[in-house]
């Protein structure tokens, strides 16, 4: 009997420690996986591009470039620079002036998303979500004070700015120019004869 019981105390220790160091090989490891730094795979880029632009162009052509002055890029960062803005913890926040540059870029020569990504050292995904968010903090942050106060709002404000474009520009008839990109536009269906002429993009002017 006491040879048994002996067994069975012997048996229940041994299990005992065998479990003791399982648990302590399992937390362990747990810790070891917790601790352990995580590897980023990144594709090397050329990260250089606005430092080029910003610090080495002349004035003339940095206007030929994004299309804006420096004074002006200056003056639209300071608009929306507040939207831009934001804190991030896993990585460095790209700067809101690389932000408005590349969307500049995109706006003023209509470049694809990759030959712009290619170009700034960025991800073909961040290069069209900076530039959908970049547009529309312009839009939010300059439309009423640059644009709508703008606009005619009676038939002798629209005889005087038609007069006004043709003085300036030699642009008869037209209060309004829009440079940059072909823009689609569609006709009235009481119209249908300009139908043809006004559905694409490359014979808008036809109108």
């Amino acid at each position: 009997m006491q040879i048994t019981l002996n067994y069975l105390l012997s048996r229940r220790k041994r299990l005992l420690n065998v479990c003791f160091l399982s648990l302590v090989l399992v937390m362990t490891r747990a810790n070891i996986a917790v601790t352990q730094n995580r590897s980023c795979h990144r594709l090397q880029r050329n990260t250089g591009w606005f430092d080029l632009v910003w610090s080495h162009y002349s004035d003339k052509l940095f206007k030929k470039t994004l299309r804006v002055s420096r004074e002006t890029f200056n003056f639209i960062l300071s608009r929306i620079r507040h939207i831009l803005e934001r804190d991030t913890v896993s990585e460095e926040p790209i700067s809101s002036e690389f932000r408005l540059a590349v969307c500049l870029y995109r706006l003023s020569r209509g470049d694809y998303y990759y030959t712009i990504a290619e170009m700034t050292g960025s991800g073909v995904s961040t290069v069209c979500t900076i530039c959908q968010k970049v547009t529309r903090a312009i839009v939010e942050s300059m439309w009423r004070d640059t644009v709508s106060k703008h606009l005619p709002k009676t038939i002798e404000d629209f005889k005087r700015k038609m007069l006004d474009m043709e003085e300036m520009w030699q642009f008869p008839y037209c209060w309004a120019a829009i440079d940059g990109c072909h823009i689609p536009i569609s006709a009235h269906l009481e119209v249908p004869n300009l139908v043809e002429s006004t559905t694409t993009t490359k014979t808008f002017i036809q109108l």
